[in-house]
């Protein structure tokens, strides 16, 4: 890999980076010690985004708390018209635990509305939750927003599209969810097909041409007007264009991000209020994470981590049918420029550093996620060695 192929990885890492942390707002968590119990929450969260509340029992007694299953936990209101007005579910869950909460001294719970997001928290408003430990009542404010210009924007050309498809997929496959990821990664990485062919092609030539390069900054060493000179007139002789691998990676990163959180978010009840109304009616009662014998919604450390493995060994390979021409025409020597020696030596640890930063990712993030990452990394092998045999 020559320095350019090194920056266009450092550029997709940092975007990546600065698109997560703008479509990320941070939460702000409210922890607020009230009497014996204490409430750890997101005071203020988007539309879409899910409630849940930690309950933290300060006391030295059990508290008991009673679930309302099938109804959602605990009374809520919602402020309209200066006044707290009662609102409910309109629909009942069969898949939640009858059995009332209970806190030990010291303890923690977990409460959360996945099953009835779309119902009570949809809307933008303040919402306040009664949680009644014996004859005390305490409330908590959750107020929802809207997620803003630019997020409105990513939700409804990027994310909720996306979404949608998988969803299609997925009820196209027997409501298997595996196979929806699989389907949907292929088709998107089909749609982007095109992108992805310039970008490695662009990189595959300035692979090739990275000998004569090095002659010219040899050369006219000291003379920067004459190496940028000759660079260009080179890069324009062999069709390279110096933002021809940078720009195809700027298009193609919003919708492999999409796809990323897609997977990761899953098909939960609280994801389905991205649903388009024609597909209002979808049961998501019928979908299936068994796929392959993984839970996609449990962690990648099933079966002995297989699968954070065959993602490190998939992505080992891809790197290094990246790099295959690079090395063959590498014409610099030893010593010759230090700063070049340590950008060769950082891309010789970049086939070894990429894939076991993948695999330990693997590991924490949900089945689903690995699933998508090897599928969109096997068509990356199938295409990085269609344009191996195009340039040679």
């Amino acid at each position: 890999m020559d320095k350019q192929k090194f920056l266009n990885y450092a550029l997709v890492a940092v975007i990546a980076i600065l698109l997560f942390q703008s479509f990320s707002p941070k939460p702000e968590v409210e922890d607020v010690v009230r009497d014996d119990l204490q409430i750890f929450t997101d005071a203020k969260i988007t539309t879409g985004a899910a409630v849940e509340l930690i309950l933290q029992n300060n006391s030295a007694a059990t508290i008991a708390l009673p679930s309302d299953c099938p109804s959602e936990p605990f009374d809520i209101s919602k402020y309209e018209n200066g006044k707290w007005l009662p609102i409910s579910a309109t629909t009942e869950v069969d898949r939640c635990d009858t059995t009332d909460f209970e806190i030990a001294p010291g303890g923690k719970i977990s409460v959360d509305y996945q099953s009835w997001q779309k119902d009570i928290f949809a809307e933008v408003g303040k919402y306040r939750i009664e949680i009644p430990v014996g004859e005390q009542a305490f409330l908590q404010e959750i107020e929802v927003k809207n997620s803003g210009f630019f997020g409105k924007i990513w939700d409804t050309i990027v994310h909720r599209p996306i979404y949608n498809l998988l969803v299609f997929l997925t009820e196209l496959t027997g409501h298997n969810f595996g196979w929806g990821i699989v389907l949907l990664t292929l088709l998107i990485r089909a749609l982007l097909f095109h992108p992805f062919q310039k970008s490695l092609k662009s990189q595959r030539r300035l692979q090739k041409i990275q000998p004569q390069l090095d002659e010219i900054k040899k050369k006219f060493a000291g003379n920067q007007q004459m190496i940028a000179m000759e660079t260009m007139a080179l890069m324009k002789k062999n069709n390279v264009s110096m933002f021809g691998s940078c720009l195809p990676i700027l298009i193609q990163m919003p919708f492999l991000l999409a796809l990323f959180w897609t997977t990761r978010d899953g098909l939960g009840e609280n994801t389905l209020v991205h649903l388009y109304s024609f597909q209002s009616d979808f049961d998501i009662s019928l979908v299936s994470t068994n796929f392959l014998g993984l839970d996609l919604t449990g962690s990648g450390a099933q079966f002995y981590f297989a699968l954070p493995i065959l993602l490190a060994v998939t992505q080992f390979i891809q790197m290094k049918l990246s790099l295959s021409h690079s090395k063959k025409n590498s014409s610099k020597k030893p010593g010759e420029n230090p700063m070049a020696d340590a950008m060769q030596n950082m891309t010789k640890m970049m086939p070894y550093f990429m894939p076991a930063m993948i695999g330990f990712l693997a590991i924490s993030l949900p089945a689903g996620v690995g699933i998508y990452w090897g599928t969109s990394t096997l068509f990356g092998i199938g295409q990085q060695l269609f344009v191996n045999r195009q340039i040679k």
